[in-house]
């Protein structure tokens, strides 16, 4: 297999796996009496330990505070990010249904991808906007809806 096949196949699966992380975030939310932050906190308190294992398997360890000082800003944002959007999956999944809500999602990360790409935003390699590409992002954006018409 080629590394690109791979790298493919690597973020489908990643991509895959979304849907459910949603449908068993939801499931943990109803059991515990629709409590959607209880939901979220299991999931960070579950994906804070596999990080650190992890971290300490990598063999790379955890880096030195003073080593962070140079980082921006804005690159400690994933996680107030990601916590919006396990709140989100976890509340919309059950009222709208995993296929609608990751329709959506998908369509934002589209076209967010997008300009984080043209304008080469947030220290991002730059990928300009052809004409190719904002047909095959409106492709996917109307097909993601189509596919969920009822």
């Amino acid at each position: 297999m080629s590394p690109t096949v791979f790298l493919w196949c690597l973020a489908l699966v990643s991509g895959a796996l979304i849907p459910v992380q949603a449908a068993s975030n939801a499931a943990l939310s109803r059991a515990a009496g629709d409590n959607v932050p209880f939901a979220a906190l299991a999931l960070f308190a579950l994906a804070a330990a596999a990080t650190a294992a992890a971290v300490v398997f990598s063999g790379k360890g955890f880096p030195a505070a003073a080593a962070l000082k140079d980082a921006p800003w804005w690159s400690f944002s994933g996680g107030p990010i990601v916590a919006f959007y396990v709140f989100t999956i976890t509340f919309l999944s059950p009222r709208l249904g995993i296929g609608t809500s990751i329709a959506l999602i998908v369509a934002g990360q589209v076209l967010s991808a997008l300009a984080i790409d043209h304008f080469a935003l947030l220290r991002s390699a730059q990928f300009a906007l052809t004409p190719a590409r904002a047909v095959g992002a409106a492709l996917m954006i109307a097909g993601a809806f189509l596919a969920l018409r009822r």
